[in-house]
Protein backbone atom coordinates (compact mmCIF):
# COMPACT_ATOMS: atom_id res chain seq x y z
CA UNK A 1 0.00 0.00 0.00
CA UNK A 2 0.98 3.10 -1.24
CA UNK A 3 1.04 5.90 1.58
CA UNK A 4 0.65 9.30 0.26
CA UNK A 5 0.02 11.32 2.84
CA UNK A 6 3.24 13.32 4.71
CA UNK A 7 3.62 14.90 8.03
CA UNK A 8 3.99 18.94 8.15
CA UNK A 9 7.00 19.76 9.70
CA UNK A 10 7.24 20.42 13.46
CA UNK A 11 9.24 23.38 13.70
CA UNK A 12 8.81 25.18 17.57
CA UNK A 13 8.62 23.41 20.70
CA UNK A 14 5.79 24.26 23.11
CA UNK A 15 8.42 25.70 25.16
CA UNK A 16 8.25 28.69 22.98
CA UNK A 17 7.57 32.42 24.74
CA UNK A 18 3.82 31.69 24.88
CA UNK A 19 2.11 33.85 22.53
CA UNK A 20 -0.18 37.10 23.95
CA UNK A 21 -4.29 36.74 24.20
CA UNK A 22 -5.72 37.18 21.22
CA UNK A 23 -8.21 39.91 20.38
CA UNK A 24 -10.48 37.71 18.09
CA UNK A 25 -14.17 37.60 17.71
CA UNK A 26 -16.82 35.31 19.26
CA UNK A 27 -16.05 31.55 17.87
CA UNK A 28 -19.82 30.04 17.05
CA UNK A 29 -19.58 26.20 16.44
CA UNK A 30 -20.71 25.96 13.19
CA UNK A 31 -21.36 22.15 13.27
CA UNK A 32 -23.61 22.92 17.00
CA UNK A 33 -26.95 21.78 16.48
CA UNK A 34 -26.49 20.41 12.60
CA UNK A 35 -28.75 17.49 11.77
CA UNK A 36 -27.11 14.36 10.63
CA UNK A 37 -28.18 12.40 7.41
CA UNK A 38 -27.73 8.85 6.25
CA UNK A 39 -25.06 8.03 3.83
CA UNK A 40 -22.79 5.58 2.77
CA UNK A 41 -19.64 4.41 1.12
CA UNK A 42 -20.21 1.78 -1.80
CA UNK A 43 -16.87 0.07 -3.54
CA UNK A 44 -16.65 -1.46 -6.70
CA UNK A 45 -14.04 -3.67 -8.70
CA UNK A 46 -14.26 -5.00 -11.79
CA UNK A 47 -13.34 -8.36 -13.10
CA UNK A 48 -12.68 -11.16 -10.96
CA UNK A 49 -11.53 -14.81 -12.42
CA UNK A 50 -10.99 -17.67 -9.87
CA UNK A 51 -10.08 -20.36 -12.05
CA UNK A 52 -7.29 -21.19 -14.82
CA UNK A 53 -4.21 -19.86 -13.41
CA UNK A 54 -5.81 -18.19 -10.29
CA UNK A 55 -6.84 -21.93 -9.43
CA UNK A 56 -3.53 -23.01 -7.86
CA UNK A 57 -2.50 -19.73 -6.43
CA UNK A 58 -5.81 -19.92 -4.41
CA UNK A 59 -5.09 -23.48 -3.75
CA UNK A 60 -1.60 -23.01 -2.71
CA UNK A 61 -1.99 -19.30 -0.42
CA UNK A 62 -5.99 -18.78 -0.07
CA UNK A 63 -5.63 -16.53 2.75
CA UNK A 64 -3.14 -14.07 1.25
CA UNK A 65 -4.63 -14.31 -2.48
CA UNK A 66 -6.52 -10.46 -1.09
CA UNK A 67 -5.01 -9.77 2.30
CA UNK A 68 -3.57 -6.83 0.67
CA UNK A 69 -6.65 -5.01 -0.12
CA UNK A 70 -8.92 -6.51 2.19
CA UNK A 71 -8.77 -3.66 4.83
CA UNK A 72 -10.22 -1.14 1.92
CA UNK A 73 -12.60 -3.47 0.78
CA UNK A 74 -14.07 -3.93 4.27
CA UNK A 75 -14.00 -0.34 5.54
CA UNK A 76 -16.71 0.55 2.95
CA UNK A 77 -20.00 -0.35 3.72
CA UNK A 78 -20.85 -1.86 0.71
CA UNK A 79 -18.85 -3.84 -2.05
CA UNK A 80 -19.40 -5.29 -5.28
CA UNK A 81 -17.48 -7.41 -7.75
CA UNK A 82 -18.04 -8.96 -10.95
CA UNK A 83 -17.47 -12.78 -11.25
CA UNK A 84 -16.48 -13.92 -14.37
CA UNK A 85 -15.55 -17.17 -13.11
CA UNK A 86 -18.81 -19.50 -13.18
CA UNK A 87 -18.79 -21.00 -9.59
CA UNK A 88 -19.22 -24.27 -11.08
CA UNK A 89 -18.09 -28.11 -11.23
CA UNK A 90 -19.42 -28.82 -14.46
CA UNK A 91 -17.19 -29.09 -17.53
CA UNK A 92 -16.81 -26.48 -20.03
CA UNK A 93 -18.81 -26.65 -23.25
CA UNK A 94 -19.57 -22.94 -24.56
CA UNK A 95 -17.98 -23.02 -28.05
CA UNK A 96 -15.70 -20.22 -26.57
CA UNK A 97 -12.32 -21.56 -25.68
CA UNK A 98 -11.89 -19.84 -22.59
CA UNK A 99 -12.92 -22.10 -19.93
CA UNK A 100 -12.85 -19.61 -16.50
CA UNK A 101 -14.18 -22.02 -14.72
CA UNK A 102 -14.01 -21.80 -10.58
CA UNK A 103 -14.37 -24.53 -7.92
CA UNK A 104 -17.81 -22.65 -5.90
CA UNK A 105 -15.64 -22.65 -2.48
CA UNK A 106 -13.62 -19.91 -4.27
CA UNK A 107 -16.64 -17.74 -3.65
CA UNK A 108 -15.56 -17.74 0.26
CA UNK A 109 -12.37 -15.95 -0.56
CA UNK A 110 -14.58 -13.37 -2.13
CA UNK A 111 -17.04 -13.15 0.95
CA UNK A 112 -13.86 -13.31 3.35
CA UNK A 113 -11.97 -10.23 1.56
CA UNK A 114 -15.57 -8.01 2.01
CA UNK A 115 -17.62 -8.40 -0.71
CA UNK A 116 -21.32 -7.94 -0.36
CA UNK A 117 -22.40 -8.75 -3.99
CA UNK A 118 -21.28 -10.39 -6.86
CA UNK A 119 -22.64 -9.57 -10.26
CA UNK A 120 -22.77 -12.41 -12.83
CA UNK A 121 -24.19 -10.75 -15.95
CA UNK A 122 -21.28 -11.00 -18.32
CA UNK A 123 -20.46 -12.95 -21.63
CA UNK A 124 -18.84 -16.29 -19.64
CA UNK A 125 -21.83 -16.84 -17.55
CA UNK A 126 -23.11 -20.12 -18.69
CA UNK A 127 -20.06 -21.21 -20.02
CA UNK A 128 -20.87 -24.71 -18.52
CA UNK A 129 -24.73 -24.33 -19.04
CA UNK A 130 -27.70 -23.13 -18.21
CA UNK A 131 -27.73 -24.79 -14.31
CA UNK A 132 -23.94 -23.22 -13.97
CA UNK A 133 -25.88 -19.78 -13.40
CA UNK A 134 -27.72 -21.20 -10.59
CA UNK A 135 -24.48 -22.95 -9.38
CA UNK A 136 -22.88 -19.43 -9.35
CA UNK A 137 -25.92 -18.30 -7.12
CA UNK A 138 -25.50 -21.41 -4.61
CA UNK A 139 -22.00 -20.40 -4.38
CA UNK A 140 -22.69 -17.06 -3.97
CA UNK A 141 -25.47 -17.12 -1.66
CA UNK A 142 -23.51 -20.14 0.40
CA UNK A 143 -20.61 -17.78 1.21
CA UNK A 144 -23.11 -15.10 2.62
CA UNK A 145 -22.92 -12.88 -0.30
CA UNK A 146 -25.81 -11.80 -2.51
CA UNK A 147 -25.84 -12.41 -6.54
CA UNK A 148 -27.18 -9.64 -8.61
CA UNK A 149 -27.96 -9.94 -12.84
CA UNK A 150 -28.71 -13.87 -12.71
CA UNK A 151 -30.86 -16.47 -11.68
CA UNK A 152 -33.18 -19.17 -12.12
CA UNK A 153 -35.61 -17.06 -14.65
CA UNK A 154 -35.85 -13.95 -16.10
CA UNK A 155 -37.98 -12.12 -13.95
CA UNK A 156 -35.46 -12.70 -11.43
CA UNK A 157 -32.40 -11.94 -13.15
CA UNK A 158 -33.65 -8.52 -13.62
CA UNK A 159 -34.81 -8.37 -9.69
CA UNK A 160 -32.94 -5.95 -8.21
CA UNK A 161 -30.86 -6.99 -5.03
CA UNK A 162 -31.84 -4.10 -2.26
CA UNK A 163 -29.26 -3.07 0.48
CA UNK A 164 -29.97 -1.50 3.56
CA UNK A 165 -27.61 1.39 5.57
CA UNK A 166 -28.92 2.55 8.23
CA UNK A 167 -32.27 3.80 6.52
CA UNK A 168 -30.84 4.14 3.20
CA UNK A 169 -31.52 1.80 0.68
CA UNK A 170 -29.16 0.70 -2.19
CA UNK A 171 -30.40 -0.85 -5.29
CA UNK A 172 -28.02 -2.71 -7.17
CA UNK A 173 -28.76 -4.37 -10.78
CA UNK A 174 -26.73 -5.95 -13.22
CA UNK A 175 -26.89 -6.54 -16.81
CA UNK A 176 -24.67 -7.96 -19.93
CA UNK A 177 -23.95 -5.21 -22.88
CA UNK A 178 -22.24 -7.70 -24.79
CA UNK A 179 -25.21 -10.00 -25.30
CA UNK A 180 -22.70 -13.04 -25.12
CA UNK A 181 -23.72 -14.43 -21.93
CA UNK A 182 -26.47 -17.24 -20.91
CA UNK A 183 -29.65 -15.19 -20.90
CA UNK A 184 -32.11 -15.97 -18.80
CA UNK A 185 -35.33 -17.18 -20.44
CA UNK A 186 -39.13 -16.60 -19.18
CA UNK A 187 -38.34 -20.54 -17.29
CA UNK A 188 -34.82 -21.06 -17.77
CA UNK A 189 -31.71 -20.07 -15.51
CA UNK A 190 -29.41 -17.47 -17.13
CA UNK A 191 -29.04 -13.92 -16.63
CA UNK A 192 -29.69 -10.11 -17.58
CA UNK A 193 -28.88 -9.80 -21.15
CA UNK A 194 -29.21 -6.27 -22.31
CA UNK A 195 -32.48 -5.19 -23.36
CA UNK A 196 -33.13 -0.95 -23.45
CA UNK A 197 -36.76 -0.96 -22.69
CA UNK A 198 -36.27 -4.50 -20.16
CA UNK A 199 -33.32 -1.66 -18.90
CA UNK A 200 -35.69 1.12 -18.52
CA UNK A 201 -38.36 -0.93 -17.11
CA UNK A 202 -35.95 -2.47 -14.25
CA UNK A 203 -34.40 0.89 -13.23
CA UNK A 204 -37.18 2.82 -12.94
CA UNK A 205 -38.62 0.27 -10.63
CA UNK A 206 -35.44 0.18 -8.42
CA UNK A 207 -35.46 4.09 -8.15
CA UNK A 208 -38.89 3.82 -6.71
CA UNK A 209 -38.15 1.04 -4.10
CA UNK A 210 -34.46 2.56 -3.18
CA UNK A 211 -32.65 6.11 -2.40
CA UNK A 212 -29.09 5.31 -4.67
CA UNK A 213 -29.60 2.63 -7.90
CA UNK A 214 -26.19 0.89 -9.15
CA UNK A 215 -25.80 -0.82 -12.57
CA UNK A 216 -23.25 -3.42 -13.22
CA UNK A 217 -23.06 -2.99 -17.41
CA UNK A 218 -20.60 -5.86 -18.82
CA UNK A 219 -19.06 -5.67 -22.56
CA UNK A 220 -17.29 -3.29 -24.71
CA UNK A 221 -13.75 -3.38 -26.39
CA UNK A 222 -11.95 -5.50 -25.20
CA UNK A 223 -8.04 -3.87 -24.18
CA UNK A 224 -9.36 -0.42 -25.23
CA UNK A 225 -7.62 2.44 -22.53
CA UNK A 226 -10.03 5.22 -24.26
CA UNK A 227 -13.69 5.66 -23.86
CA UNK A 228 -15.83 3.20 -25.37
CA UNK A 229 -17.41 3.16 -28.28
CA UNK A 230 -20.10 0.40 -27.43
CA UNK A 231 -20.28 1.12 -23.79
CA UNK A 232 -20.53 4.81 -23.90
CA UNK A 233 -24.20 4.43 -25.38
CA UNK A 234 -25.82 1.82 -23.21
CA UNK A 235 -24.45 3.88 -20.00
CA UNK A 236 -25.96 6.82 -20.89
CA UNK A 237 -28.80 5.34 -21.51
CA UNK A 238 -28.77 3.54 -18.01
CA UNK A 239 -27.86 7.07 -16.36
CA UNK A 240 -30.75 8.64 -18.26
CA UNK A 241 -32.96 5.99 -16.80
CA UNK A 242 -32.38 6.94 -13.31
CA UNK A 243 -28.92 5.14 -12.24
CA UNK A 244 -26.48 7.21 -9.90
CA UNK A 245 -23.84 4.80 -10.61
CA UNK A 246 -23.04 2.48 -13.57
CA UNK A 247 -20.77 0.15 -12.65
CA UNK A 248 -18.81 -1.01 -15.97
CA UNK A 249 -16.40 -4.04 -16.54
CA UNK A 250 -15.71 -6.44 -19.32
CA UNK A 251 -12.99 -4.77 -21.48
CA UNK A 252 -10.15 -5.64 -19.01
CA UNK A 253 -8.29 -2.72 -18.61
CA UNK A 254 -9.26 1.08 -17.13
CA UNK A 255 -11.30 3.51 -18.79
CA UNK A 256 -11.63 7.02 -18.06
CA UNK A 257 -14.19 7.90 -15.23
CA UNK A 258 -16.83 10.37 -16.00
CA UNK A 259 -19.39 12.53 -13.68
CA UNK A 260 -22.47 13.54 -15.99
CA UNK A 261 -26.12 15.18 -15.35
CA UNK A 262 -27.86 13.20 -18.02
CA UNK A 263 -31.85 15.25 -17.53
CA UNK A 264 -29.97 18.57 -16.07
CA UNK A 265 -31.75 17.52 -12.42
CA UNK A 266 -28.67 18.32 -10.33
CA UNK A 267 -28.36 14.86 -9.56
CA UNK A 268 -24.85 13.42 -11.32
CA UNK A 269 -24.55 10.03 -12.48
CA UNK A 270 -20.82 8.84 -11.97
CA UNK A 271 -20.04 6.39 -15.49
CA UNK A 272 -17.37 4.24 -15.00
CA UNK A 273 -17.39 2.14 -18.17
CA UNK A 274 -14.49 0.06 -17.60
CA UNK A 275 -12.83 -0.93 -14.11
CA UNK A 276 -10.35 -3.00 -15.39
CA UNK A 277 -9.20 -5.70 -14.00
CA UNK A 278 -9.70 -6.88 -10.15
CA UNK A 279 -7.86 -10.42 -10.48
CA UNK A 280 -6.92 -12.15 -13.86
CA UNK A 281 -4.12 -14.16 -15.42
CA UNK A 282 -4.14 -12.20 -18.60
CA UNK A 283 -0.86 -10.78 -20.05
CA UNK A 284 -1.63 -7.97 -22.23
CA UNK A 285 -0.52 -4.53 -21.15
CA UNK A 286 -3.00 -3.06 -18.16
CA UNK A 287 -4.34 -6.62 -18.05
CA UNK A 288 -2.78 -6.97 -14.33
CA UNK A 289 -3.51 -3.64 -13.01
CA UNK A 290 -6.97 -2.34 -12.06
CA UNK A 291 -8.88 0.62 -10.22
CA UNK A 292 -11.33 0.29 -7.47
CA UNK A 293 -14.24 2.73 -7.38
CA UNK A 294 -15.90 4.21 -3.86
CA UNK A 295 -18.68 6.34 -4.28
CA UNK A 296 -20.28 8.30 -1.12
CA UNK A 297 -24.03 8.68 -1.54
CA UNK A 298 -27.36 9.61 0.06
CA UNK A 299 -30.67 9.89 -0.57
CA UNK A 300 -30.00 12.68 -2.80
CA UNK A 301 -27.73 10.75 -4.59
CA UNK A 302 -24.11 11.08 -5.47
CA UNK A 303 -21.81 13.08 -3.55
CA UNK A 304 -18.65 12.32 -3.75
CA UNK A 305 -15.83 9.40 -5.02
CA UNK A 306 -12.48 8.34 -5.10
CA UNK A 307 -10.06 6.03 -7.07
CA UNK A 308 -7.62 3.37 -6.20
CA UNK A 309 -4.99 1.52 -8.14
CA UNK A 310 -4.66 -2.16 -7.50
CA UNK A 311 -2.39 -4.43 -9.34
CA UNK A 312 -2.31 -8.70 -9.39
CA UNK A 313 1.02 -9.04 -11.07
CA UNK A 314 1.65 -12.07 -9.16
CA UNK A 315 -2.29 -13.18 -9.01
CA UNK A 316 -2.68 -11.94 -5.55
CA UNK A 317 -4.74 -8.38 -5.14
CA UNK A 318 -1.82 -5.80 -3.87
CA UNK A 319 -3.65 -2.28 -3.05
CA UNK A 320 -1.40 0.77 -4.48
CA UNK A 321 -3.38 3.76 -2.96
CA UNK A 322 -5.79 6.18 -3.18
CA UNK A 323 -5.58 8.82 -6.78
CA UNK A 324 -5.82 12.39 -5.48
CA UNK A 325 -9.00 14.05 -6.73
CA UNK A 326 -9.46 15.99 -9.95
CA UNK A 327 -12.02 18.94 -9.26
CA UNK A 328 -13.32 19.78 -6.03
CA UNK A 329 -12.28 18.13 -3.35
CA UNK A 330 -13.01 16.93 0.40
CA UNK A 331 -11.55 14.83 3.02
CA UNK A 332 -14.18 12.39 4.37
CA UNK A 333 -13.60 8.68 5.42
CA UNK A 334 -9.60 8.85 6.10
CA UNK A 335 -9.32 10.17 2.93
CA UNK A 336 -9.16 12.27 -0.12
CA UNK A 337 -12.47 12.59 -2.21
CA UNK A 338 -13.50 14.23 -5.18
CA UNK A 339 -16.54 16.33 -4.95
CA UNK A 340 -19.46 15.49 -7.33
CA UNK A 341 -22.02 17.69 -6.42
CA UNK A 342 -22.57 21.60 -5.37
CA UNK A 343 -22.66 21.87 -1.88
CA UNK A 344 -22.36 25.07 0.99
CA UNK A 345 -20.09 25.33 3.08
CA UNK A 346 -19.93 27.31 6.19
CA UNK A 347 -16.78 30.22 7.55
CA UNK A 348 -15.02 29.10 10.14
CA UNK A 349 -12.98 32.52 9.26
CA UNK A 350 -12.00 34.65 12.65
CA UNK A 351 -10.44 38.53 12.39
CA UNK A 352 -7.34 38.14 14.77
CA UNK A 353 -6.14 41.34 15.75
CA UNK A 354 -3.53 40.61 18.21
CA UNK A 355 -1.20 37.82 17.60
CA UNK A 356 2.58 38.17 19.24
CA UNK A 357 4.54 35.88 16.73
CA UNK A 358 3.82 38.31 13.59
CA UNK A 359 1.80 39.42 11.75
CA UNK A 360 -1.44 37.87 10.21
CA UNK A 361 -2.19 36.28 6.92
CA UNK A 362 -5.47 34.35 7.89
CA UNK A 363 -7.26 32.65 10.52
CA UNK A 364 -9.76 30.37 11.34
CA UNK A 365 -11.53 28.30 14.50
CA UNK A 366 -12.67 25.26 14.88
CA UNK A 367 -12.89 21.67 17.54
CA UNK A 368 -9.36 20.62 16.15
CA UNK A 369 -8.65 18.23 19.11
CA UNK A 370 -12.34 17.13 19.54
CA UNK A 371 -12.45 18.37 23.45
CA UNK A 372 -15.86 20.12 22.36
CA UNK A 373 -13.60 23.77 22.11
CA UNK A 374 -12.34 25.55 19.33
CA UNK A 375 -8.36 26.17 18.90
CA UNK A 376 -7.41 28.49 16.38
CA UNK A 377 -5.43 27.54 13.30
CA UNK A 378 -3.22 30.88 12.21
CA UNK A 379 -1.25 31.55 9.37
CA UNK A 380 1.32 34.38 9.98
CA UNK A 381 4.72 36.00 9.11
CA UNK A 382 7.37 37.21 11.27
CA UNK A 383 11.02 38.02 10.57
CA UNK A 384 13.54 35.33 10.96
CA UNK A 385 15.35 34.46 14.00
CA UNK A 386 18.46 32.99 14.43
CA UNK A 387 17.78 30.34 16.85
CA UNK A 388 21.15 28.13 17.06
CA UNK A 389 21.03 24.64 16.98
CA UNK A 390 17.69 24.17 15.31
CA UNK A 391 18.05 21.64 12.17
CA UNK A 392 17.79 22.59 8.53
CA UNK A 393 18.57 25.86 6.84
CA UNK A 394 16.96 29.12 7.39
CA UNK A 395 13.58 29.65 5.89
CA UNK A 396 13.29 31.15 3.08
CA UNK A 397 12.04 34.96 3.47
CA UNK A 398 9.51 37.44 1.29
CA UNK A 399 11.31 40.70 -0.10
CA UNK A 400 10.19 42.44 3.33
CA UNK A 401 12.27 39.66 5.21
CA UNK A 402 9.84 38.01 6.41
CA UNK A 403 9.07 34.19 6.30
CA UNK A 404 5.85 32.00 6.69
CA UNK A 405 4.17 30.01 9.24
CA UNK A 406 1.34 28.35 10.63
CA UNK A 407 0.23 27.29 14.13
CA UNK A 408 -2.69 26.31 16.23
CA UNK A 409 -3.17 27.85 19.14
CA UNK A 410 -5.91 28.04 22.41
CA UNK A 411 -8.14 30.72 22.43
CA UNK A 412 -6.38 31.90 25.53
CA UNK A 413 -3.36 32.18 22.82
CA UNK A 414 -1.52 29.27 24.15
CA UNK A 415 0.13 27.62 21.84
CA UNK A 416 -0.49 24.16 20.69
CA UNK A 417 1.70 23.57 17.97
CA UNK A 418 4.01 26.18 15.79
CA UNK A 419 5.39 25.06 12.32
CA UNK A 420 8.69 26.76 11.27
CA UNK A 421 7.97 25.51 7.60
CA UNK A 422 4.97 24.79 6.20
CA UNK A 423 5.52 23.24 2.45
CA UNK A 424 4.23 26.77 1.15
CA UNK A 425 3.47 30.04 2.09
CA UNK A 426 -0.55 29.67 3.18
CA UNK A 427 -2.09 32.22 2.22
CA UNK A 428 -5.64 31.19 3.40
CA UNK A 429 -7.11 28.28 6.49
CA UNK A 430 -9.93 26.74 6.71
CA UNK A 431 -10.40 24.63 10.35
CA UNK A 432 -13.16 22.26 10.69
CA UNK A 433 -13.86 19.49 12.93
CA UNK A 434 -10.39 17.71 13.44
CA UNK A 435 -9.36 18.37 10.38
CA UNK A 436 -8.73 21.98 8.14
CA UNK A 437 -7.67 22.93 4.75
CA UNK A 438 -5.16 25.27 3.22
CA UNK A 439 -4.65 27.79 0.00
CA UNK A 440 -1.05 27.85 -0.70
CA UNK A 441 0.49 30.75 -2.16
CA UNK A 442 3.76 32.11 -3.13
CA UNK A 443 6.03 34.49 -0.40
CA UNK A 444 5.38 37.65 -2.51
CA UNK A 445 1.89 37.45 -3.87
CA UNK A 446 -1.15 35.71 -2.39
CA UNK A 447 -1.76 34.21 -5.75
CA UNK A 448 -3.10 30.40 -5.09
CA UNK A 449 -0.51 28.03 -6.37
CA UNK A 450 -2.22 24.83 -4.94
CA UNK A 451 -4.23 23.62 -1.62
CA UNK A 452 -4.26 20.27 0.74
CA UNK A 453 -6.86 18.81 3.17
CA UNK A 454 -4.79 18.02 6.33
CA UNK A 455 -5.76 15.64 9.74
CA UNK A 456 -5.18 17.09 12.59
CA UNK A 457 -2.74 14.57 14.64
CA UNK A 458 -2.34 16.46 17.92
CA UNK A 459 1.64 17.79 17.22
CA UNK A 460 0.75 18.88 13.48
CA UNK A 461 -1.02 17.72 10.56
CA UNK A 462 -1.13 14.68 8.45
CA UNK A 463 -1.87 15.88 4.70
CA UNK A 464 -3.12 14.48 1.76
CA UNK A 465 -1.67 14.83 -1.90
CA UNK A 466 -0.99 18.34 -2.81
CA UNK A 467 -3.99 19.77 -5.09
CA UNK A 468 -2.32 22.03 -8.12
CA UNK A 469 -3.78 24.57 -8.89
CA UNK A 470 -6.04 27.63 -7.17
CA UNK A 471 -8.63 26.58 -5.04
CA UNK A 472 -11.12 28.31 -2.63
CA UNK A 473 -11.11 26.26 0.88
CA UNK A 474 -13.98 26.46 3.25
CA UNK A 475 -15.70 23.77 5.30
CA UNK A 476 -19.24 21.35 5.19
CA UNK A 477 -20.74 18.55 6.13
CA UNK A 478 -20.39 16.24 3.37
CA UNK A 479 -20.63 12.86 4.44
CA UNK A 480 -23.86 14.01 7.44
CA UNK A 481 -22.23 12.82 10.01
CA UNK A 482 -23.03 16.45 11.67
CA UNK A 483 -19.42 17.52 11.81
CA UNK A 484 -17.62 19.71 9.57
CA UNK A 485 -15.00 18.48 6.68
CA UNK A 486 -12.59 20.26 4.88
CA UNK A 487 -13.09 20.85 1.39
CA UNK A 488 -11.47 22.77 -1.60
CA UNK A 489 -14.06 24.27 -4.33
CA UNK A 490 -13.40 26.10 -7.42
CA UNK A 491 -10.99 23.80 -8.90
CA UNK A 492 -11.02 22.62 -12.59
CA UNK A 493 -11.92 19.26 -13.19
CA UNK A 494 -9.17 18.74 -15.50
CA UNK A 495 -6.38 19.08 -12.61
CA UNK A 496 -4.27 16.01 -11.54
Amino acid sequence: MVDRRARLIVGAALALTLLAACGAEPFVDAAAGATTRQTATILLAGDAMLGRSVAPIIAADPDGIFADVRREIRLADIAAVNVESPLTLRPHVSPNPYALEADPQSAVLLANAGFDIAGIANNHAGDAGRASVLDSLAAVTAAGMQLVGGGPDLATAWTPVVVEVGDLNVAFLAVDGSQQGRGATLDEPGIASWNPDRARTAIAAARRDADVVVVGLHGGVEYRTRPDPLLTPLAEQIAGAGADVVWGHGPHVEQPITVIDPDGDGRPTIVATSLGNFLFDQHRPGTDTGILLEVLVDRDGLVAHRVADANHRDLRVHFDGWRPPAGNATLVAGGAWALDRAISTVDTSIRLSEFSEGIVVDASAGDLDGDGSEELLVSYRHPVRDKPGEPGPPPPVDTTGMSAHIGVIERDGTPVWLSRRPPHPVARVATCDGTAAFAYSTLNDDWIIATALGTWGGFGFVLEDELPGPGTVGCSDVNGDGLLDPVVLGRDAGSP
